[in-house]
């Protein structure tokens, strides 16, 4: 068991590698940037634009811009963006099914949940909470795997390991969401793990502080085999001693991430690191 499972971490290191020799050095997201917060970058596959979560209005709110063009980043709007509560952190499956993040009103105080999002043309509505999903806790930072059977979700929820851990929900046949489980202590930390992000449906890219790495939050991905999610590798040609977090990779095998590293316009920025031509 000790040598299949040194061998399954062997191949995830070698292909963090091929990945890292394959993509240039991260640069900021200049026309997509504020001088507020930007972050949680997702790529929709139906405009073909990168959609983010700002705080340049003085609350979250989602935007877009060009993935490759870098393009000025225009507002987006729709029901889902409306009202005074904190809204945003889109996730998209790989035929434009979308779901992000709303505050809604409990017992003694409002949490963050996972709510759909449908969308009419350009716009973003709010749609309704997944119930299994949500509760009298913090859950935030949704991702979709690509098929559309797996929802990964960072909460505080009773049962984890500490701080911020990282849930999986399972679709079922009737397209309902099952009560979310760990993804376990190979994962998880006592720190917090945030920000997930599906490549394919068994590979997931994350942020963590509490795993270890260069400094602050890191970014890692860790692959599911044999019915588990194996050892996190850190991405080591994005991250620094600063904040790395909110990864996400494009169609040509580019990577957008939020960091709060020199060189940006202020607080968490997107960067860039492109793939590198042959």
């Amino acid at each position: 068991m000790r040598i299949l499972v040194a061998i399954c971490f062997g191949i995830a290191c070698s292909l963090a590698h091929l990945y890292a020799q394959s993509i240039e050095d991260p640069v900021p997201m200049v026309s997509c940037n504020s001088k507020e917060a930007d972050y949680a970058p997702a790529y929709d596959p139906r405009t073909r634009m990168l959609v983010f979560t700002s705080e340049r209005s003085g609350k979250a709110g989602l935007y877009r811009c060009g993935a490759q063009t870098d393009g000025n980043a225009e507002p987006i709007g729709g029901t889902f963006v409306e009202g005074s509560s904190q809204r945003g952190m889109i996730t998209f499956a790989a035929g434009g099914e979308a779901y992000g993040v709303c505050y809604s009103v409990y017992e003694q105080q409002s949490f963050a949940g996972i709510v759909s999002v449908p969308r009419d043309d350009a716009a973003f509505n709010l749609g309704k909470p997944i119930e299994s999903i949500n509760g009298p806790f913090f859950v935030s930072h949704p991702a979709v795997s690509p098929d559309g059977t797996r929802m990964v979700i960072c909460t505080n929820r009773p049962g984890g390991e500490g701080g911020l851990d990282l849930w999986v929900s399972d679709r079922r046949d009737d397209l309902t969401w099952s009560d979310p489980t760990t993804l376990g202590r190979i994962v998880n930390s006592s720190g917090d793990e945030i920000s997930p992000h599906f490549i394919t449906s068994d590979s997931l890219y994350f942020a963590s502080n509490g795993i270890g790495g260069k400094g602050g939050f890191d970014v890692f991905y860790s692959v599911y085999r044999d019915g588990a999610w194996q050892e996190p590798v850190p991405m080591d040609a994005l991250n620094t001693e600063f904040d790395e977090s909110d990864c996400a990779r494009l169609e040509d095998g580019s990577y957008v991430f939020a960091s709060n590293r020199p060189g940006g316009a202020g607080g968490l920025d997107l960067w860039i690191s492109r793939k590198m031509r042959e």
